[in-house]
């Protein structure tokens, strides 16, 4: 919940995307494409949980869990780093994006529609009680 004064805090909120249905079939098709792909070249690390069938934030945590258990067993040191990505992506470079995709073998038309999707991209946030705007344009 927010605390007193969050509710003014322009980062506290996030654009939401209002994509008729066709956009919305058309972003699955694209996802489930990316998701074979990247499986039949076995392009994803295996400590990649996200974004994959099957692979839910329980294995995330069953593994992370069993592997800090061994070490202990094993009388060894256990350390950890943890950051918060919830936001990583409202805020990425889509040229690194484009550029990751052609390294992992998205060419030619994929790459082209990829490439126009991202182009002249941007999110507004709009908070009428505060008259707070934040627009953030993605080239």
């Amino acid at each position: 919940m927010f605390k007193e004064g969050d509710k003014i805090n322009i980062s506290n909120y996030r654009p939401i995307s209002i994509l008729t249905s066709f956009s919305k079939v058309l972003i699955k098709a694209v996802y489930i494409e990316l998701c074979e792909h990247s499986s039949k070249n076995n392009i994803l690390a295996e400590e990649q949980f996200g974004f994959r069938t099957k692979w839910t934030k329980n294995n995330a945590v069953y593994k992370l869990t069993n592997e800090i258990l061994k070490a202990l067993n094993n009388k060894l040191m256990v350390g950890g780093i943890i950051c918060d990505l919830e936001k990583a992506f409202d805020c990425i470079n889509h040229k690194i994006i484009l550029s990751k995709l052609e390294f992992y073998s998205v060419k030619g038309r994929a790459k082209l529609w990829f490439e126009s999707y991202f182009k002249n991209r941007c999110q507004r946030v709009l908070i009428t009680n505060y008259g707070l705007k934040q627009n953030i344009f993605f080239t």
